[in-house]
């Protein structure tokens, strides 16, 4: 019965995991209409990569924790934006 319920919960876990990687991707149009909202969120002292994850419902700790806003550009062009 052990190994059935840590199969089982191993089983969870790996689907959402796969459904937050399947839904990764942000159109470039959202992206950009998410910059220029993106000033209020400074204004609250919301750092970049926070406010996009918050918009976005994304949960990725290196982007919503970098304070740097050119390495958080970097990081949502290469892994989170939508492949044309």
């Amino acid at each position: 019965m052990g190994e059935t319920v840590f199969a089982s919960m191993i089983n969870n876990m790996t689907e959402r995991y796969q459904e937050l990687v399947k839904d990764n991707s942000v159109s470039i149009e959202l992206y950009e209409l998410w910059k220029r909202e993106y000033t209020w969120d400074a204004l609250i002292n919301l750092r970049y990569g926070q406010s996009f994850c918050n918009h976005f419902g994304i949960q990725d700790y290196r982007l919503y924790y970098e304070r740097d806003w050119v390495k958080c550009d970097s990081i949502i062009r290469v892994d989170w934006l939508a492949r044309p």
